[in-house]
């Protein structure tokens, strides 16, 4: 017992020792260490327990809590108190009938924001009764702080016309059906928030062009390095192609939902042969059980001249194709020298492909074996596919395959996987007949 008793004052001595050589664990390290060190906390509610420790622990979570305000898993949210604070940082005589709003908050929140979903943005500033000048002047406040955007998403703004309880208010306030789009092109033009954009996602389906908004995006942001879009006319595909000519070092692109006019765009990728290493296409069919409201019938199109310009691309690492129709009839894809990754899905156990696309992907493994790490195939076909030749082509061109998903139809093109992959560190299989 005394052994332990001195084993433990021991310990308490050395404890007071080292509060008083070195202060508390709030000085010993910078707000820098903190910040790294609560982005690895899984999720908002550590970062809000943070917040209750002490003030100096506040002062490292909240910048990290209001960098993304409107982010949600519920896309039909929407965030009026984060509406209600921001109103507090503009000018009283601008803010007419929120005259209660007066007392700024003990932080500049404004300035911690780094990513904007304009409809959650939108939608929650109508919910406030904001008027249009208003939202202007939300804007105008959050030019004057020092904010650059890094991520901007404008793939939901459909909501603001398809959600009944924003339909109503913009009803009751005469709001026509253009009128964000007009608010999100007057801010575009003139302010400089938008000028360190990294993310973009513009992958939506409006009442109006998305061209006017890829041209000003052109002008002022030249740092996206992902990039999702939705082009369903010639003057967008022409201005989404302007928009990746602009860019410094596009890494990742991503086509969703769009007709032949993606040529243009696709052809564009030559000026990002240097950097670009992940190609997405996604949601080009004509199945209506594939579709929601916000998507439209079409099919993947692409030309010879468009194929010659993707395999120039020589940097291009992953290659996507999800519920995409249309495969079997491009020109054949040929060499990309340095992919790792190709992933081919449609479908689900209800929702069948009809025009699995066997040819095209078995010449893709063929060409690519050698450097192929990662593939996965993951189609859902009614009754027995012949996908022998396919199988077979994994088997026996690729020598570093690490991870392989795929559907299959009989023992033997079993064994043929298990036989040849020495390297394979993961195997997954949808036994389809057997």
């Amino acid at each position: 017992f005394d052994d332990n008793f001195k084993k433990m004052s021991s310990i308490d001595q050395e404890k007071n020792d080292f509060k008083l050589k070195s202060g508390t664990i709030d000085q010993m390290f910078a707000p820098e260490c903190f910040n790294i060190i609560f982005r690895y906390l899984p999720s908002n509610k550590d970062l809000y327990s943070c917040i209750l420790v002490n003030r100096y622990w506040a002062n490292c979570a909240i910048p990290i809590l209001w960098e993304s305000p409107f982010k949600t898993n519920n896309k039909s949210k929407q965030f009026p108190k984060v509406i209600q604070i921001y109103l507090t940082f503009i000018p009283i005589e601008k803010k007419f009938h929120n005259d209660s709003l007066i007392n700024k908050p003990l932080y500049d929140y404004p300035s911690f924001l780094k990513e904007l979903h304009f409809d959650r943005f939108f939608n929650s500033a109508i919910a406030n009764n904001c008027s249009e000048t208003l939202i202007h002047g939300l804007f105008k406040m959050l030019s004057t702080y020092p904010v650059k955007l890094r991520q901007l998403d404008l793939s939901r703004l459909y909501l603001s016309f398809h959600n009944p309880m924003i339909y109503e208010v913009l009803q009751n306030l005469e709001y026509s059906s253009t009128f964000s789009y007009v608010i999100l092109l007057k801010n575009l033009e003139h302010s400089s928030m938008f000028s360190r954009l990294s993310h973009l996602n513009c992958a939506y389906h409006w009442y109006v062009e998305k061209t006017q908004i890829f041209n000003a995006l052109a002008n002022i942001c030249h740092n996206i390095r992902n990039l999702k879009a939705t082009v369903w006319s010639e003057n967008e595909g022409a201005a989404l192609a302007n928009l990746i000519r602009s860019q410094r070092c596009l890494k990742k692109f991503s086509i969703i939902n769009s007709n032949h006019f993606v040529s243009l765009p696709v052809q564009s990728l030559k000026s990002q042969i240097e950097s670009l290493d992940s190609l997405t296409f996604k949601n080009m069919n004509q199945n209506i059980n594939l579709r929601n409201s916000k998507l439209v019938s079409t099919t993947l199109q692409l030309n010879n001249e468009d194929i010659f310009s993707l395999i120039q691309s020589t940097k291009i690492i992953e290659l996507k194709f999800k519920n995409c129709e249309g495969l079997n009839l491009l020109p054949t894809i040929s060499n990309f020298t340095n992919l790792t990754s190709l992933e081919y899905t449609y479908g689900s156990y209800d929702i069948h492909d009809n025009q699995t696309p066997i040819e095209i992907l078995s010449n893709l493994v063929k060409m690519n074996g050698k450097t192929l790490e990662n593939i996965i195939f993951d189609w859902h076909y009614h009754g027995f596919l012949e996908c022998t030749q396919l199988i077979k082509n994994v088997a026996e061109s690729t020598i570093n395959l690490k991870y392989l998903k795929t559907p299959l139809y009989t023992l033997e093109q079993l064994a043929l996987i298990l036989q040849t992959q020495n390297q394979l560190k993961k195997l997954e299989i949808r036994p389809t007949i057997f």
